[in-house]
């Protein structure tokens, strides 16, 4: 298949417009039969009909009625064309597909006997010839035969026509949506599946059939789902205003799945993981991400359903929107600012080595090869700072007028983030002109800070710098417009008046600094004593900040700071700072003396009886690998681990009685509770075992031990887990066979004992991993398996990175088997490669050859091949 790339530049609307199609599966052991009739006008002059369509078996194609022959029309690996068509016609389409033998997941697909689909983003052109683009809206009416034994549930989006007796041991359900969709959004399930109802009454009366599917006996797991479904039904009636438009709401679990969820209209398909939590088998961190997801999905209603994408290049116009709303839903739910902390700590470990790798690519793409790489973190994760930039310029008032005439002015199209960045400025008075380089630019910008006190002028000089490095194809960066919500602070913590005229104040009442130029300054005045400066509060641009604070100013912002985030922000940076000498002086042989400041920073924290312990839990987490990888210019993992090991023993040494009676006071919390505070509690109790575990002392190893064996709720049984497999103790063996033993038929679970022993220290990391995906439990065609083994090694900096391994060899042959099967998740392995400019020349080399190993197979999918060929 030829590989080209395609550009955002080179876009033009379709020729044709679809006002309606019909569906009809006809589903068989063996094989399945489409037969797709839909009513098309011509919209261009040219005649010339292009539909796509990939791996299909034709078996016919009529317009108007009448069959067309072989010289009337052509068929090229990924389109259909006829040259020549009537200006108004019925199209109908038959083809066979064989979805039990579809391993890319994509398109109609058989998991665990259940028939489902993918169309996101172009999984549609494998099941029928068609425009499949999301600027082609149509409706749907879709029927589906099967057998009534083995497949009883037949769903599809919209509404429930009727579902019909056929006599001879099959059905058929009707189906019609009655919104407009692209066809990306259109969705099938067919299996024998367990369900649980409920209903939601909407602000204006309307009650909603709630289902949730689930393999047989795995449903009771589900109610967690339905509850977050729930809330966030109701949160985006309060929030935004917005009600579901539908008679049903539906969600099907499935466990072969290669992403986390989909919310195709009125019939979300989730991966398992996704979905099934009860206490016995789901983490506090499960129950979070379900709760989240759920929202997700379902905010996709109105951000991405009602209103979509003009094309895949407007990605994050829907994405990064919809993570923004998640995002705003979860810290209503918990925390607001332990919420934003978590937020903030994946975007900079995933989004910013994204944007300083070599597949940077900006929030609104130019280019790419394989449309499914643009599901990035750039596009989610940054695409939803940049939504958040929006709402801290125009407060979060300004930011409902301008949602509010986003869907007045769009709802029911296909629009471009061009669309809606002016329906967020235009009602809000403000010019958004630069502030769209966020979109068009790649890279992260860097904020330099200086600071002058004039004590006899009483006056404060604040003078910001921003640049931004170069990424591929983006050498010379113009100046970002960077929203900055800060303040100054006395020397006893309380927040002084700003009196400069260059502050802006938002419709939240909150004070920020826009910067728009390369370099700009900002004079307070009427200041009695030097302040402090407090900046980038709630982390209000991703941005790195790269200000010579004094660490006297660091310590009293990480007590006193009055907003939480840069509390924990001050903390996060000492430890960075305090990690970077650590790691120069294990290069240079020298002992690795822990500052006694520091320690004393933590003890405070620990022993600070008014702090949140959800808080807390954050303020005691040091910088991860990830950061550090960023961060330092040569990776060198022994290092890293050498001086992460140093720090935390230390921590742990000196803190022993205050970690052992927080682990003791938390141990006796409700175990089933799904409470966000108890979930707070529980991760502070668990981290303080987590340090203690460090000082390798039989003691503590038994209270581990003794946790892992006693656990009510897979919290406190993880933990002790993930502990006792990076340990060299005969309890390790014991622990993990016995967890096997317990969850080996269940695929969710099973994963998180993967995942704990592909994420150890140990130097034997790799040789068990190479284990385990010969084991009986690993299917390497099953996305989440190879998600939880593979690429929880491949982020395993430590040992991926073992100079005195070939684990670069090992991960490229996997890649390699992946890849045949399943590019989607083959491409999301090779983002293992991205610091491979951050290694030191030996390592380096051994990465590069195992890189053009693989871009070298004739036969490697363009997923793969366009982020692997950046890498050279």
């Amino acid at each position: 298949m030829k590989q080209e790339k395609i550009y955002l530049k080179d876009y033009k609307g379709p020729a044709f417009s679809v006002d309606s199609i019909n569906l009809d599966f006809v589903i068989n052991e063996d094989f399945c039969r489409v037969i797709a009739k839909s009513k098309m006008k011509r919209t261009a002059d040219s005649a010339e009909l292009r539909l796509n369509g990939v791996e299909l078996k034709l078996v016919s194609v009529k317009i108007d009625g009448t069959l067309l022959q072989a010289d009337q029309y052509q068929v090229t690996d990924e389109e259909m064309i006829i040259p020549s068509t009537p200006a108004q016609f019925e199209l109908e389409i038959e083809t066979e597909l064989q979805p039990q033998n579809n391993t890319s997941l994509e398109g109609l697909y058989k998991s665990n006997g259940i028939f489902c689909t993918q169309c996101e983003a172009q999984g549609f052109r494998k099941i029928t010839y068609f425009l499949d683009r999301p600027d082609v809206m149509t409706s749907y009416s879709v029927t589906i035969e099967a057998d009534k034994k083995k497949y009883p549930v037949l769903l599809s989006n919209g509404d429930r026509i009727k579902i019909e007796d056929l006599g001879n041991g099959r059905h058929k359900a009707y189906w019609r949506d009655p919104h407009k969709k692209p066809c990306y959004l259109f969705a099938l399930v067919a299996g024998d599946l367990g369900v649980i109802r409920d209903t939601f009454t909407t602000a204006s009366g309307r009650k909603v059939n709630l289902e949730v599917y689930a393999a047989h006996g795995k449903q009771e797991r589900c109610w967690h789902a339905m509850e977050s479904l729930k809330k966030s039904m109701k949160w985006d009636e309060e929030t935004f205003g917005l009600e579901y438009d539908l008679n049903d709401y539906m969600i099907v679990a499935i466990d072969d799945f290669n992403a986390g969820a989909m919310e195709n209209k009125g019939l979300n398909i989730f991966n398992s993981r996704l979905v099934l939590a009860d206490a016995n088998s789901a983490t506090d961190v499960d129950f979070h991400s379900i709760e989240s997801v759920v929202a997700h999905e379902y905010f996709h209603n109105w951000t991405g359903n009602r209103v979509t994408l003009r094309d895949w290049f407007q990605l994050s116009l829907k994405e990064g929107l919809t993570v923004f709303r998640d995002q705003e839903f979860s810290a209503d739910m918990t925390d607001r600012g332990v919420q934003r902390i978590e937020d903030v700590d994946a975007l900079r470990a995933g989004q910013f080595a994204e944007d300083a790798g070599p597949n940077a690519h900006p929030v609104r793409p130019e280019s790419c090869m394989a449309v499914d790489n643009f599901f990035t973190m750039t596009i989610y994760e940054k695409g939803s700072e940049v939504i958040r930039m929006m709402q801290t310029i125009v407060g979060r008032k300004g930011f409902r007028k301008g949602m509010d005439e986003y869907f007045k002015r769009h709802d029911g199209q296909a629009v471009t983030t061009e669309d809606f960045a002016a329906a967020i400025s235009e009602p809000n008075g403000k010019d958004f002109a630069l502030f769209k380089r966020w979109y068009n630019q790649a890279g992260t910008p860097v904020v330099q800070v200086h600071e002058a006190f004039d004590a006899a002028q009483g006056e404060y000089t604040l003078t910001l710098e921003q640049s931004c490095p170069a990424t591929p194809h983006q050498p010379h960066k113009e100046p970002f417009h960077i929203p900055l919500l800060m303040g100054l602070l006395d020397k006893n913590g309380k927040e002084l008046s700003l009196n400069c005229e260059k502050v802006q104040v938002n419709t939240d009442g909150k004070t920020l600094l826009e910067l728009k130029e390369h370099k700009e300054t900002f004079v307070f005045k009427g200041l009695k004593e030097r302040p402090v400066l407090s900046i980038l509060r709630e982390f209000s641009a991703p941005v790195h900040l790269r200000w010579a604070a004094s660490e006297d100013d660091l310590y009293f912002l990480m007590e006193k700071d009055t907003d939480s985030f840069n509390r924990r922000e001050m903390a996060q940076k000492l430890g960075l700072s305090l990690l970077h000498t650590l790691i120069a002086r294990h290069r240079e042989g020298a002992p690795l003396n822990i500052d006694v400041r520091y320690l004393n920073a933590i003890s405070a924290t620990l022993q600070d009886a008014d702090m949140d312990p959800s808080f807390k839990a954050k303020m005691l987490q040091l910088p991860s690998h990830a950061i550090l990888a960023q961060e330092e210019e040569v990776l060198d993992a022994e290092a890293f681990h050498s001086a992460r090991t140093a720090l935390r023993t230390a921590i742990a040494r000196e803190n022993r009685t205050q970690l052992l009676d927080i682990y003791h006071k938390y141990h006796g919390l409700d175990p089933k509770s799904h409470d966000p505070k108890v979930f707070g509690h529980r991760a502070l109790k668990n981290q303080a075992l987590t340090y203690l575990a460090e000082l390798h002392d039989p003691e503590i190893l038994a209270l581990v031990n003794k946790q892992y064996w006693e656990a009510q709720n897979m919290t406190d049984r993880m933990t002790a887990l993930t502990i006792l497999a990076d340990t060299e103790s005969d309890l390790r063996e014991k622990a993990l066979n016995d967890f096997y033993n317990n969850w080996k038929d269940d695929s969710v679970v099973i994963n998180k004992w993967f995942t704990a022993q592909a994420t150890t220290t140990r130097p034997q990391t790799l040789e068990d991993v190479k284990a385990l995906t010969k084991h009986p439990a690993f299917n390497i065609t099953n996305p989440n398996n190879v998600y939880s083994l593979l690429r929880a090694f491949g982020a395993n900096i430590v040992r991926f990175n073992d100079p005195k391994t070939e684990a670069y060899e090992f991960y490229a042959d996997k890649i390699l088997e992946i890849d045949a099967k399943n590019p989607q998740v083959a491409a999301r392995l090779c983002a293992a490669f991205n610091f491979v400019k951050k290694l030191d020349p030996v390592m380096k080399e051994k990465a590069m050859k195992q890189i053009k190993r693989m871009v070298a197979v004739e036969t490697l999918s363009k997923n793969s091949r366009e982020l692997l060929q950046s890498a050279i």
